[in-house]
């Protein structure tokens, strides 16, 4: 069941996420994250880690306040962990301000770890299993289930505290739904394995406080109620470490096994790892995924206590009896509940590469020999060879190795470079060259050797670089003659502010400088053939129009005789 994922768009290829994934269920398809459910342990390490802020929860909110406004008979488990992320002066405060949203009841989670501490107790006493591993958190669980199978059967076969908590609420105390609030994203999905019944839905710390945001809530300005009283209990100890063992601790007659705290997915992958070489035995081991236990689950929110300082509120809202009227100590023995629970294998299916396969994947990112396998880890991945498996099953890209990348940015970055005829200079501040390609070799006709490190105007007047040095405005097609070498050409001078260099792209113009001023001399020459011809032709056409127009006039006054004589001869005209 998918609970969490990454948002769509929002990812920067930085493989943040997939580094800090302790079993890499996280898939980069098309440079986007995505989490592969069935691998997935739903600790919640990469959305808390992701620098985007790239994270979609599955949130139960919508479907609590459905169930609220349709039935008003909803209770609330609450994790003891409450007691570091919130600020209230009295526990009554956080009651109020859960009714307020509709709640029936609030109840303490912590209750559940009293309820099946006696089946605790039982497997403790079972000296048939060496190891045994505690099964609060579902994280653990899953890990151990997925990736450490053959270690099933160091799994404590009993519910959760949440589980059994909601359970009793349901069957004993007589309420229709119970929701869970904590700092847990495993939770949500833990609600829906086989067999779980006790709890209908799962809000997170993150998800009340918006909430109560969203109604106009405050916790800490709620009054008072001194006839609410908290749960007092070593059960309360529960999200520090070593809680679950302190909770069985005052019933062990014999304590014949070792206790062993562990927490956060890495150590607890290590001291997984030393269980399966036989490391161990006589062991009862508590696991928790977060390091530091519950008080530090990835959706607590953001609240301004550190780690430390939580603890710290834990422990001493567990110690505070003086909130009780009287401690509450549930009696499992007037209590016909199963919490009995079954954890099956769920082992994955991973595809091994052979080692041509292997070999055929680091080569295409140029690793042909181990030397080249630098294993820097940027990808998310340990090592070269890991990351070729993981290409091998579909969960990375080939262009995630980022030396590979830069080496071939910067080998094309060169090849064009080196391949462009015109000259590219880049110096420093102090006007000493920095960078100097072929072309500019070609040009100025003389070695990089020779010029790498020393002034620019040993070369040619270098004060159009010092302008754009001192203004950091850049000059754009300016046309520049440099008589030493005979060369007319055009410049484009750039400041380049991370690196703190001033580049030159300077272009040979002299050919096409050339055939333009021939072109011009020949249009102008053209010009002036024109107007010696227009003004010869101006001559012959006055002299003829003088002639014409002598000989016209003559014409003229002889038809006009002619034309006289005939108009007397004509009678009448």
């Amino acid at each position: 069941m998918e609970v969490i994922n990454f948002s769509r768009a929002n990812c920067k290829n930085c493989y943040k996420c997939i580094r800090a994934c302790p079993v890499k269920a996280i898939r980069m398809k098309d440079d986007q994250a995505e989490i592969v459910d069935e691998r997935c342990i739903t600790c919640g390490t990469c959305l808390t880690i992701c620098p985007q802020n790239a994270k979609t929860v599955k949130s139960d909110v919508q479907r609590v306040k459905h169930l609220l406004k349709n039935d008003n008979d909803m209770a609330v488990s609450l994790a003891p962990s409450f007691a570091g992320i919130f600020s209230f002066q009295h526990y009554s405060q956080i009651v109020s301000a859960l009714k307020k949203l509709g709640f029936s009841a609030v109840y303490q989670t912590s209750v559940g770890a009293r309820l099946i501490a006696k089946d605790y107790l039982k497997h403790y006493n079972n000296r048939s299993k060496p190891n045994l591993i505690t099964t609060a958190c579902p994280a653990i669980n899953y890990l151990i289930q997925k990736y450490y199978p053959e270690l099933i059967e160091c799994l404590v076969p009993v519910v959760s505290p949440m589980e059994a908590h909601g359970r009793y609420l349901k069957n004993i105390k007589g309420h229709k739904e119970v929701a869970f609030i904590g700092p847990c994203l495993a939770k949500k999905v833990e609600i829906h394995d086989e067999g779980n019944y006790g709890i209908d839905a799962v809000l997170t710390f993150e998800e009340l406080m918006a909430w109560w945001e969203e109604e106009g809530i405050d916790p800490i300005l709620e009054s008072v109620n001194e006839v609410e009283n908290g749960f007092c209990d070593d059960a309360n100890f529960y999200p520090i470490p070593g809680g679950s063992y302190k909770t069985i601790e005052p019933f062990i007659q014999d304590k014949w096994r070792e206790f062993i705290e562990v927490s956060g997915k890495e150590n607890c992958i290590m001291m997984l790892d030393e269980i399966k070489k036989g490391e161990f035995h006589r062991t009862w081991i508590e696991m928790n995924a977060c390091e530091g236990g519950c008080i530090n689950g990835p959706a607590v929110g953001s609240i301004n206590r550190g780690p430390f300082k939580r603890i710290k509120c834990v422990k001493i809202f567990a110690r505070n009896n003086s909130s009780c009227a009287e401690p509450m100590m549930v009696e499992q023995t007037d209590i016909q509940l199963d919490f009995k629970k079954s954890y099956n294998p769920m082992p994955l299916e991973i595809k091994k590469p052979s080692e041509e396969e292997i070999k055929r994947i680091l080569e295409t990112t140029g690793k042909y020999r181990p030397e080249h396998e630098l294993n820097c880890g940027v990808c998310g991945y340990n090592s070269c060879r890991e990351k070729a498996e993981a290409v091998y099953n579909g969960m990375a890209e080939i262009h995630m190795c980022m030396p590979y990348m830069r080496n071939r940015a910067e080998s094309l970055s060169n090849l064009i470079i080196e391949s462009t005829p015109n000259a590219i200079i880049a110096v420093n501040m102090d006007m000493n060259v920095q960078v100097f390609n072929n072309g500019a070799e070609k040009m100025f006709k003389i070695s990089s050797t020779d010029i790498i490190h020393k002034p620019l105007s040993l070369l040619f007047d270098d004060d159009d670089f010092k302008y754009v040095s001192k203004t950091k405005q850049n000059i754009i097609n300016k046309k520049v003659y440099l008589p030493m070498y005979e060369l007319i050409t055009q410049q484009d001078i750039y400041y380049e502010k991370e690196h703190s260099l001033i580049i030159g792209i300077i272009t040979d113009i002299t050919a096409q400088q050339q055939i333009q001023e021939r072109s011009i001399k020949l249009r102008k020459e053209t010009v002036e053939t024109a107007q010696q011809v227009i003004e010869k032709q101006m001559r012959v056409a006055q002299e003829i129009a003088s002639v014409l127009g002598e000989t016209t006039a003559e014409t003229k006054v002889l038809l006009n005789k002619i034309q006289r004589l005939l108009i007397d001869e004509i009678p009448g005209e």
